[in-house]
Formats: C-alpha cells, sequence, structure tokens
C-alpha cells in the first residue's frame, strides 16, 4: 500500500488553473523529486498535501485515509512534516529553541514537554549538521544554515514524510553537496521524501523517482535518468543548453580515420 497517494487533484486561482488532475504515489522510503518551470504548481501541490490549501477537486490519501481538506495542523499530527521557500524562524530563539518548537506542537505522537523537545532538537541538529551552532542565535545564521535549521525543525516534529521546497535554492556547488549528504541521511534514518528542486544534480543525485509539472498537469514520471532526458521535458523545462550539456563529447578521430579524409 502507498503511503502517499494523490488522485486528480485541482486547483483554482480566479481563472489560473495551478494544477489540473494531477495523479500519483509515494511508497514508503522512496524520495520523490517534483520539477517543472516556475508557476508550474509545484508549490501549489505541496500546500494541498500538507493542508494549507484545500483543493477544488481530487483527493489527498493517507494510509488509506482522505486527508483532503484537513487542516494543517491535524495532517501535521499524522506524521507529515515540511519546509517552506522563504524561511521564517523565530528570530528572538537559539537554533535549539526554534528547533524544539516541531516537538512542542506538531508530533504524532503527541506534544512533547520542552525538556523532552530540547533533547529531541539536539538530535535532528547534529542530524542536519548544526551540531556546532545549536546555541547560536538565529541572527547569526548563514541562508545556508537557515535552510538546516527549517529541515531541522520539520524533523523534531518526527514525521514519516517530508516535504521539502527547494531547499538548496540559491547555494553554491559545496553547499549543495552538503546539503545532498543531510537529505540522504534523512531519507537513511527511515523518512520518506519529497521534494521540490531546480538543480538538476539533486535530482539525479537523490532521487529515486521524478515527477515533471507543466501547467498544473503532470507531463512525464519515472525514473530520473529517463524523465531528464526526454524530449518533453527538455522542451518544456530544461532546454537545448541543459541537453546538449548531457551529450558526451565527441571522440577525437583516429589516425585511421584521418588518412581516409585524406
Amino acid at each position: 500500500m502507498s503511503l502517499l497517494a494523490v488522485r486528480d487533484l485541482s486547483k483554482r486561482f480566479g481563472g489560473v488553473k495551478a494544477l489540473a488532475g494531477v495523479t500519483f504515489t509515494v511508497e514508503p522510503g522512496q524520495v520523490l523529486g517534483i520539477i517543472g518551470p516556475n508557476g508550474a504548481g509545484k508549490t501549489t501541490l505541496l500546500n494541498c498535501i500538507s493542508g494549507l490549501t484545500r483543493p477544488d477537486a481530487g483527493d489527498i490519501r493517507w494510509d488509506d485515509r482522505s486527508i483532503s481538506g484537513m487542516p494543517a495542523y491535524r495532517i501535521a499530527r499524522l506524521g507529515i512534516g515540511r519546509t517552506f521557500q522563504i524561511v521564517r524562524p523565530f528570530p528572538s530563539m537559539t537554533v535549539r529553541e526554534n528547533t524544539a518548537m516541531g516537538g512542542l506542537f506538531g508530533r504524532p505522537d503527541g506534544r512533547l514537554q520542552p525538556a523532552a523537545a530540547l533533547k529531541a532538537a539536539d538530535e535532528v541538529i547534529d542530524l542536519v549538521g548544526l551540531g556546532e551552532k545549536r546555541h547560536h542565535a538565529v541572527l547569526r545564521l548563514t541562508v545556508p544554515d537557515r535552510k538546516r535549521l527549517e529541515v531541522a525543525r520539520a524533523l523534531a516534529m518526527h514525521p514519516r514524510l517530508l516535504l521539502l521546497d527547494e531547499v538548496m535554492a540559491g547555494l553554491n556547488q559545496v553547499e549543495v553537496e552538503q546539503a545532498l549528504t543531510m537529505v540522504r541521511r534523512v531519507q537513511e534514518g527511515g523518512v520518506t521524501i519529497v521534494l521540490i528542486e531546480h538543480v538538476m544534480s539533486v535530482i539525479v543525485g537523490v532521487c529515486t523517482h521524478a515527477l515533471v509539472l507543466n501547467f498544473g498537469r503532470t507531463l512525464i514520471e519515472g525514473p530520473p535518468a529517463e524523465v531528464l532526458n526526454d524530449p518533453r521535458v527538455i522542451e518544456a523545462y530544461l532546454g537545448e543548453r541543459y541537453a546538449r550539456r548531457q551529450q558526451p563529447p565527441p571522440a577525437p578521430p583516429s589516425k585511421g580515420d584521418g588518412n581516409a579524409q585524406a
């Protein structure tokens, strides 16, 4: 049985159809990458799954139970955590205190007492690589570290499914590699992941499955390598420059070839 099943999901904002009959499933232990051009409906999809947005039609099933339209706090307590594109930590708190908020208010097994929430925070802070900065004020953190904090706070909720919304946007190559290591650690810890990304090395490097949205509809889904080489994806999203970069360089002519041409 699938952990998450989305069936014919649709959402309209005025005259704009953000989602139009999107269907897919997420299996336990999977890392699903969602890609597509800006405005394709990717964040709207995560908002519907996490309860921030009520879909107009379709169904979302969690452990074969419909959660479509359920309030966000109830969905969080079922075991679905998420991050946001724009990080908004509590500026007056430390890294440790910010992380503990997930344990205080969002865990499926009930709220933790403050001391227990801080202890749980310590575990996930180490997991995301912020252990040495646990007592730092949030305002001292770099952008990459604030993204790590966003993941830590979601993990403190003890989710079975983690929704990541562009946690690697704006990072340089070294920072992306560090973030990839963090995502792998989270997945190896037993958490199923759905992530939105524009960094294709992330999709290839960590995802077991990929889903492409375009104008609110599913364009294609399947193994990342196959999806990223599909002509429809190249035309709608990646572009010919990306396709050319993926092609192996031409082999230099052999000595025999040169003689033949002469």
